[in-house]
Formats: structure tokens, C-alpha cells, sequence
């Protein structure tokens, strides 16, 4: 939900899926299978292979088109503004939102796998990975049973004419208590790859700030660089069929750190005041100086808050719109079903990660058939 401007050329081209040998005229095409899609240099050159290169550097979709690649449209930025690309390292963005959002079918690269009859399910699953270490993965026409730990819960889709995967929130609870901004039944989540925080209605956003971040308790320093360990309130969003709860080690992230001087100028002043007040604390008498450089040399290091993003959305999206972003999608895997307009959650399998159990423990979707296992057509 970053905003910018970008001007183009609408293209015609041929998009592949990882990599695949050239299938010649005559040859025949292998089955659609699930297949992986990874920023690699030789996926651009496979496919410039198969259908040659245009004048404009695009790849020229003629020929048969093999079984890993679509035909669509694309915009070719030309000119954009600073914001918010100069921060970028990616060279584009893959729009998977449902087809109203499209600007017309053939831009709509998962409808046109669909259209063209590319895949074996009409669905596609995310991974996050937790880190640099791990690699994120969207795996189309099916998704990785790896990547769960346990079974998928199936959640409707809401309102998709809007062309959002975004699911009805039926109560919010933080700890214990429930909620009672959701209980008229207006609040709906959208599920996004493209924020990086949790985004939570402006009406109701310092309310949950406060109320969280007061509860939280610093990790041990060996964990305070990521946050894990942050010890605090649980925050459940129950939804149709299950309960997404997100833990303090979910939603907050340090907020001061030593290497990044102007920062810690412009912080100085809330440092005093916790180190102060935590050292009057705990402190023993006559030791409150030493105790109060103690409080603050953590404080630096490990002091976490909850990532919170206000939003201030219209009808008919708002006004009690919450937009999942990375806290959301990095501790559940997600499946999107074309098809049928569902979302699957299940718990993601992280290396190393600790065992928790999903609430309530999953049951196939009805009418949905068990998926063979994972053939990916990038080797």
C-alpha cells in the first residue's frame, strides 16, 4: 500500500516460471506442475532463448509457449518517482491480488496461468523466510506441505469484487480481554506481502499501541537484536475456523540501536527517562547512579515496540481495515485458492522454530481433494 508514480509502455511478453529446456514444436508438453518462482538471472535467459529478444530488450513472445511460461501484458516502467523506488532493490513488482484489481484480464499474471491452463490447482502458497538465512519462497498451482508445520484452516474470502484477499475478523482479544472495536462485526484483515508491519484502523491504533507496549518485557540481550524472546501480551484475531495469534516475539522489533548515531540523539530523551524510572525501581539505596547505568546500557540494546502502522481507509475497504503484513505471513505459511476465493493458514516451519499448535488443529477444506506430491519444474 506504498504510494508513487510510475510511467510506462504496456508490453506484450512471455513470463516463465524457473527454468526449463526449450520444448521443441513437435515435442510433447510436459504436465502442468507446481512450480517455484526465484529472482534468478537464468530464468531470464532461458526465456529470452525460447522466444528471442525485441528490440525494445523485452522478450518476444513467439513460438509454442512452453509448459512454464504465460503470455500476458505488463507495464514497462519508463520513468518513476523517487519515492518510494529509490529504496527499492527488486525490478518489479508481480501483482497477485484477485482479478477486479487487474487493469484488464491479460495483465493479471495468476489469471492468465489460470486462463491458459498452466497449473494443477488454482492456488498459490507464501513463505516468508525468518531472516537473512532463510530463503522466501511462492510456489504456484499448489503449495509445499514443507513449508507447514501441521495442516491448513480455510478462511473465506470477504468482499472480493474488491479484488483484496481479505478475510472477516470476528472478535479480537488482547490476553484475556475481548475487544469491543470488532464486535460489531465490521473489522476485516487484509493479507499483504507488501507491508511490513501490522496496519491497524488509525481509530483504533494507539489504543492497541499502548496497551501492548506496556505489557512488554526486554529479551535477553543475545536475542534483542530480532526482538525474539520479547516477553508481553498475546495478540488473537479469531477469524472463520481459527484463531491467528501473534506473540510479542511476532509484532515488535527494537527500537533504539547503538550503530546508528542521529538515531540515538533524537532517543536520548526517552532513554533517560525509562533508564530513570526502571533504576528508581530497582535500584538498591545509594546505588542508583550505578543501577541507573546498568537500566540504560539495556535499554539501548534491547528496548522493543510493538510495529504498528496506523491506516485511515474509506469505505467500502475501511474504516476497520487491518492489513497483515510480515508479522502475519512470516509465522503462518498462506495458500491463496483462486478458485474457490479461500485463504489457507497454517503454522510456518521455520528451522529451529519452537513447537506451537494452531487453535484449532486443521481439517481439509470440504470437497478439497489430498494434493499429490510437489513436482517443481525449477531443478
Amino acid at each position: 500500500f506504498g504510494t508513487g508514480e510510475v510511467t510506462g509502455q504496456f508490453v506484450r511478453d512471455r513470463l516463465c516460471l524457473g527454468v526449463q529446456a526449450a520444448t521443441s514444436a513437435t515435442a510433447p508438453a510436459p504436465a502442468p506442475a507446481r512450480a517455484t518462482l526465484q529472482a534468478r538471472a537464468a530464468a531470464v535467459e532461458a526465456a529470452s532463448a525460447q522466444g528471442g529478444t525485441a528490440p525494445n530488450g523485452t522478450t518476444a513472445a513467439v513460438g509454442p509457449t512452453p509448459a512454464n511460461c504465460v503470455e500476458m501484458r505488463v507495464v514497462m516502467a519508463m520513468e518513476m518517482s523517487h519515492e518510494p523506488f529509490h529504496a527499492f532493490a527488486f525490478d518489479g513488482v508481480l501483482g497477485l491480488g484477485l482479478d477486479s484489481l487487474a487493469l484488464a484480464p491479460e495483465f493479471s499474471f495468476f489469471g492468465m496461468l489460470v486462463e491458459q491452463k498452466r497449473l494443477q490447482d488454482l492456488s498459490f502458497g507464501i513463505f516468508l523466510g525468518d531472516g537473512d538465512e532463510e530463503v522466501s519462497e511462492i510456489s504456484f498451482g499448489g503449495h509445499s506441505p514443507e513449508r507447514l508445520r501441521g495442516a491448513l484452516t480455510w478462511a473465506p474470502v470477504v468482499l472480493p469484487e474488491h479484488g483484496h484477499w481479505q478475510v472477516q475478523i470476528t472478535r479480537l482479544r488482547i490476553g484475556d480481554r475481548i475487544v469491543d472495536f470488532c464486535e460489531d462485526g465490521g473489522c476485516r484483515a487484509v493479507v499483504d506481502t507488501g507491508t511490513s508491519l501490522l496496519a491497524v484502523p488509525v481509530d483504533f491504533a494507539e489504543e492497541l499501541q499502548l496497551e501492548l507496549e506496556s505489557q512488554l518485557k526486554d529479551p535477553p540481550a543475545a536475542a534483542a537484536a530480532a526482538g525474539k524472546d520479547t516477553r508481553g501480551l498475546p495478540l488473537h484475531f479469531e477469524i472463520p475456523g481459527m484463531t491467528i495469534t501473534l506473540l510479542p516475539g511476532d509484532y515488535a522489533r527494537p527500537s533504539v540501536r547503538l550503530d546508528d548515531e542521529e538515531e540515538q540523539l533524537t532517543a536520548d530523551a526517552e532513554i533517560a527517562a525509562i533508564a530513570e524510572a526502571r533504576s528508581a525501581a530497582e535500584a538498591p539505596a545509594g546505588d542508583a547512579a550505578e543501577g541507573a547505568a546498568d537500566v540504560l546500557d539495556e535499554v539501548v540494546l534491547n528496548t522493543c515496540r510493538p510495529t504498528i502502522m496506523p491506516i485511515d481507509l474509506p469505505e467500502p475497504l475501511g474504516p476497520k481495515l487491518f492489513i497483515w503484513g510480515e508479522p502475519v505471513l512470516r509465522k503462518y505459511y498462506t495458500v491463496y485458492h483462486w478458485g474457490t476465493k479461500r485463504i489457507g493458514f497454517g503454522l510456518a516451519a521455520h528451522a529451529g522454530a519452537a513447537h506451537e499448535v494452531p487453535t484449532p488443529t486443521a481439517q481439509p477444506a470440504p470437497g478439497e481433494a489430498v494434493r499429490p506430491k510437489r513436482r517443481p519444474l525449477l531443478s
